[in-house]
């Protein structure tokens, strides 16, 4: 009985372990087709470090759908120059905070919308899979 106890000890302070380290989120909608697929699910992997180019799973600060967590690419990091396309009045991207983008930027909410990601709302990035061609 008491070796049943302590098996059931380690098991939930392995999960607890793991939910530390990873995050499981599910693509809602088309923002980053073709890379990934509506309904997808992704395991997320957390970093210190995030570069352009990562794809990453976030909160964002103000949640207008029911979706928990948002799938996009980083466009650029604290100290890039803030891409053309984002309105801002700032010159470059502010420490602690990333610019994303979909894939698909005709069907993405982002930075655009969004302004800057902060990196603590950030739970990983999703393993390497290349931006497609022209986006």
């Amino acid at each position: 009985m008491a070796g049943l106890a302590v098996g059931a000890v380690v098991v939930l302070a392995l999960l607890v372990l793991l939910r530390r380290r990873y995050v499981v989120a599910r693509v809602w909608g088309h923002s980053m087709s073709p890379t990934f697929h509506d309904g997808e699910r992704v395991v997320a992997t957390r970093r210190r470090h995030y570069r352009v180019g990562d794809v990453i799973v976030f909160r964002p600060r103000s949640r207008t759908t029911d979706v928990a967590w948002r799938i996009k690419r980083i466009a650029a990091v604290a100290g890039d120059p803030v891409p053309a396309w984002l309105e801002t009045d700032h010159p470059v991207v502010p420490a602690g905070r990333v610019v994303v983008v979909g894939d698909n930027t005709g069907h993405s909410e982002d930075s655009r919308q969004l302004g800057y990601i902060d990196l603590a709302a950030v739970a990983g990035a999703v393993p390497h899979r290349a931006a497609p061609e022209g986006s």
